[in-house]
């Protein structure tokens, strides 16, 4: 894990970014993992949870024997289910058994302990994805570049702003690298064709830096969020 830099600058906190999946099989656990590494690299405290069945926690090396199913289930304590990285900023936890919609009443409090909590969801988008991302500061939607496979995110974004008018995540591509610019555009283009504004195009999963440089843009989304 990357060296703990200081940061100067007046960072936004209590930040809770969930990373969702528009297409199933697109490996953003890296991705998320990423994410947290390079918000935790800054000095600012992170919270990673992992609700994608234990991939965050076995993506990230992280031996874990509890979850916070544990503690709303079985009266574990909340601090035996977080499990303290080699970055003593960066905190993570695995939801286990219990299900992103019974997750949501926590995430308010998780989120006032941590300057960022990062969610790694599962793909798909139900109403429980629909409330997080009207809760979240920022999103992350990531779909796949081959084909026409794009149409997911398209949807998901529909489906979030009929809810919530608002929801201007980040789009990620993940797949192909050929064409990955072309799919973003026609994404994007639709979009703005059916729904409105449409959201930043971050790059593609493999492009260098693409994590820190998302991170970069969800901290200046919140300081543009504030002064609004």
């Amino acid at each position: 894990m990357a060296k703990t830099q200081p940061h100067t600058d007046a960072t936004p906190k209590q930040q809770l970014i969930p990373v969702f999946a528009a297409n199933q099989d697109l490996g953003q656990a890296e991705t998320t993992i990423a994410l947290a590494k390079a918000a935790a690299a800054r000095g600012e405290t992170v919270l990673l949870l992992d609700c994608q069945g234990g991939e965050l926690m076995d993506a990230a090396g992280i031996i874990y024997n509890k979850t916070l199913a544990d503690v709303m289930l079985h009266g574990a304590d909340m601090q035996d289910v977080k499990y303290v990285t080699s970055n003593e900023h960066f905190t993570a936890a695995a939801a286990g058994k219990m299900s992103l919609d019974l997750l949501l009443g926590s995430l308010a409090a998780l989120s006032m302990e941590y300057d960022w909590v990062f969610v790694g969801t599962e793909a798909g988008c139900t109403p429980a994805h629909v409330r997080l991302a009207g809760a979240a500061d920022t999103s992350l939607v990531c779909y796949s570049s081959d084909s026409d496979k794009y149409m997911r995110a398209y949807w998901m974004t529909e489906a979030v702003r009929r809810r919530h008018p608002e929801f201007d995540p980040l789009l990620m591509s993940f797949g192909p690298r050929q064409g990955a610019n072309e799919t973003a555009l026609m994404l994007i283009e639709t979009i703005k064709e059916y729904l409105g504004a449409p959201p930043p195009y971050i790059g593609h999963d493999s492009d260098p830096w693409v994590a820190p440089k998302a991170l970069i843009s969800m901290i200046e989304m919140a300081k543009l969020k504030k002064a609004a």
